[in-house]
């Protein structure tokens, strides 16, 4: 379990890391996306479009680039990651539990211990930018999904 974690952390690392170098997030397959490249794009809020970039950079990698829990490291997860675009379940969060989720990682709210806490890494306006933008996950599906 502590190998599995420790090769989650390394990758995010890369894939972060990778981002910063090129200066453009990345998708969870590594290709470099744009607001204007983003298939929402005409509804996304300022607010949004920051909090994409930091999906992009941070959460993709396991929550896949459409949110639906299927990123490039999902396949090495269990339990997998949550699936954003799920409206029924996205309505049941409020935005403060998904902010400490976030900020304090999965452990921090008794979920699974493989989400990373992201508190010490990005800012509290990241974070708030980043629930907005999980939540146009859900707003683009139909409900019930």
């Amino acid at each position: 379990m502590m190998r599995l974690m420790l090769f989650i952390s390394c990758l995010a690392l890369v894939v972060d890391v990778s981002c910063e170098k090129i200066g453009t997030p990345a998708t969870s397959n590594g290709q470099a996306v744009t607001p204007a490249e983003h298939a929402g794009r005409s509804t996304l809020s300022y607010e949004e479009q920051q909090g994409m970039y930091v999906y992009i950079q941070h959460c993709a990698v396991c929550h896949g680039s459409e949110g639906k829990g299927d990123g490039f490291n999902a396949y090495n997860l269990e339990p997998k990651p949550r699936d954003f675009t799920d409206s029924t379940y996205m309505r049941a969060l409020s935005d403060s539990r998904l902010f400490e989720t976030i900020s304090e990682g999965g452990r921090g709210v008794n979920r699974s211990p493989l989400m990373p806490t992201w508190g010490a890494t990005l800012s509290k306006d990241e974070i708030l930018n980043a629930v907005s933008y999980l939540r146009s996950f859900a707003r683009r599906t139909k409900p019930g999904k």
